[in-house]
């Protein structure tokens, strides 16, 4: 099932997404919802990020193929031998075909992080890996943007990783999919730049909400990365960047430069 969250006119809600129609719901996504009668076209409603998280977490270093290009930015050579979460501010959120903005006193070295992302779906403290998935709704896409040269100059990453409208995620979620074989592309200008498996993850997406769980309670709609993996490449203002995720969707944003 593909649950989305969206804009008409001036109204939001919830819907599931049939085909080229969105019904909308009455209820809550997270305990019981009906569909209702009410159902529009897709193209006449402008999708939100599908939740409104308390936290976004990511998960540090969570890719094999990631570590010779994060090592060149944060000096770390070593794998980690647990994950290293920390948190995105909620302030970057950003939807499908929102421009990301690329701050004015930025260098520009702006860069694309395809990722898979769960969806917690129930209020979650100091759970075990084997339950941590019935506490996850669903899936859906993510794009970490970082701005590089912030990355390497500060000490923490708030305005690296942070910043206004770095984190797109949509266009919905989906809650019928293996998390164990996300196959996640993402182009730049309709050429593929990125491709990953989240079978490739260091710590699996029930290991990371089971371990962030023993110290922070997680609520409905917070949202856990996957990580990324490989190297990325900068994004300049005119550019789309695209996170395809097959059996989840395309998460679609163009690139600006700030006014």
């Amino acid at each position: 099932m593909k649950i989305a969250r969206f804009q008409k006119d001036r109204a939001v809600a919830h819907g599931v997404v049939q085909g080229s129609k969105i019904i909308e719901i009455r209820g809550s996504i997270y305990r019981r919802f009906r569909t209702t009668d009410y159902a529009h076209n897709l193209k006449d409603v402008q999708l939100l990020a599908p939740t409104e998280p308390v936290q976004i977490w990511q998960p540090g270093m969570n890719f094999a193929a990631h570590l010779a290009h994060a090592a060149a930015i944060t000096g770390i050579h070593d794998l980690p031998k647990t994950p290293q979460p920390w948190v995105k501010g909620r302030n970057s959120l950003n939807h499908t075909g929102g421009d990301i903005v690329i701050p004015k006193d930025s260098g520009g070295d702006v860069h694309y992080e395809g990722e898979a992302v769960a969806v917690i779906g129930r209020e979650c403290r100091r759970v075990t890996e084997k339950e941590a998935p019935d506490y996850i709704l669903g899936y859906t896409c993510g794009n970490d943007v970082s701005e590089r040269a912030w990355q390497k100059a500060d000490n923490f990453m708030w305005r690296a990783k942070g910043s206004d409208t770095f984190c797109p995620v949509g266009p919905w979620i989906e809650t019928e999919v293996d998390a164990g074989n996300l196959e996640m592309v993402v182009k730049l200008n309709g050429k593929e730049v990125q491709r990953a498996c989240t079978k490739d993850m260091l710590f699996s997406f029930a290991k990371l909400v089971s371990y962030i769980s023993q110290q922070a309670t997680l609520y409905p709609g917070d949202l856990v990365f996957s990580g990324t993996t490989g190297a990325t490449s900068r994004m300049k203002p005119g550019d789309t960047v695209e996170v395809a995720i097959d059996g989840i969707g395309v998460l679609q944003n163009p690139i600006v430069a700030e006014k």
